[in-house]
């Protein structure tokens, strides 16, 4: 073999070797690696858990915050997809549909109870469940109205069901001025239901007269008088007469007895209403109210009796015409479903 020959061989053997070296090496390589890993183009949607009628957890109460204050919220559980301004999370979308599935659930137990105290003594242990979705829509202010407004709509009206009105007025507020809708069900308007709803259990309440009966808070009706000025909300004047017979009921309710002054100003107050009642609606049913009060205050001066006796004639005027209209138009009932 020549010299040429020989060289050739060992650069051969040379190349063989490198090659064999660089294909273990490779191998080696691969029997190491770790599986490879592909990330999905779009997130499966999050399953939304069964909600516990009665238990939130406190992440849960804070997701419901946020989702419910997001200015533009994911209504996941009606199909209308909103970007929220918060970041984008799976859980609130989840939260949304959940906190609907839990107020079907919890209308669906109410439906089933026949007592209406029953019925209230359920929806007084079921709000606290939807305090901060309701905190968060507050928080939030004017926002894109949406089909989830309904539960809203729906804790104002078991909170104002339950007597806890202090709660319910800043929730009225936001319903007004915002023009949320009430529940598909209730055929009164939102400014309607509240004021009829209010007025008519502290009518309830001060004819009453339940010495062992948690008194109507006071402060209540001159706070719906103005919010319903505030925001000029349209509703039947047999609503509005509502409202002054309940103001005049809370007027009287809190004179001071041993104050003889205090009770005849209180008198006078309370007349003013029941006479704006009587001129809102003749059926307002004060006709003998203010009698008796007219009766009561005489005529404390003779600079009044004219409009005294004006007023008595008028009231005189609108009892005949209650009486006729009575006999010839009985009432119509309110059916909401």
């Amino acid at each position: 073999m020549s010299a040429a020959e020989r060289a050739k061989a060992r650069a051969e053997a040379a190349a063989e070797k490198l090659a064999a070296e660089k294909a273990a090496e490779v191998a080696a390589a691969l029997a190491t690696a770790r599986p490879a890993t592909f990330k999905p183009a779009f997130r499966p949607a999050p399953s939304v858990p069964a909600p516990v009628p009665g238990r939130l957890s406190p992440a849960a109460r804070r997701r419901s915050f946020l989702i419910a204050s997001s200015a533009g919220r994911v209504l996941a559980a009606a199909g209308v997809h909103l970007d929220l301004t918060a970041a984008n999370d799976p859980k609130l979308e989840g939260a949304a549909a959940n906190t609907l599935i839990m107020l079907q659930e919890d209308k669906r137990r109410l439906k089933q109870l026949q007592s209406q105290e029953r019925k209230i003594e359920l929806k007084r242990e079921l709000l606290p469940n939807y305090r901060d979705w309701c905190n968060g829509i507050l928080a939030s202010g004017r926002g894109d109205r949406g089909p989830l407004d309904s539960i809203f709509t729906t804790i104002l009206m078991w909170t104002i069901d339950v007597g806890d009105y202090m709660t319910a007025l800043p929730m009225a507020e936001h319903v007004l001025r915002y023009g949320l809708e009430m529940p598909a069900h209730v055929k009164r308007t939102p400014a309607v239901f509240i004021v009829e709803q209010i007025a008519e259990a502290a009518i309830a309440s001060y004819d009453l007269a339940d010495d062992a009966a948690e008194p109507f808070p006071h402060a209540v009706l001159p706070m719906v008088e103005d919010l319903i000025a505030a925001v000029d909300a349209d509703m039947p004047d047999e609503v509005t007469a509502k409202l002054q017979k309940a103001i005049g009921r809370a007027i009287l309710a809190g004179a001071d007895l041993e104050d003889e002054d205090d009770v005849r100003v209180r008198q006078a107050q309370t007349l003013k209403h029941y006479l704006r009642a009587i001129q809102l609606d003749p059926r307002s049913g004060v006709k003998g109210d203010v009698t008796r009060l007219k009766k009561a205050l005489g005529k404390a001066e003779d600079g009044d009796s004219e409009s005294d006796d004006a007023a008595a004639a008028a009231v005189a005027a609108l009892g005949d015409a209650i009486s006729a209209a009575d006999q010839q138009n009985p009432p119509a009932s309110e059916e909401e479903g």
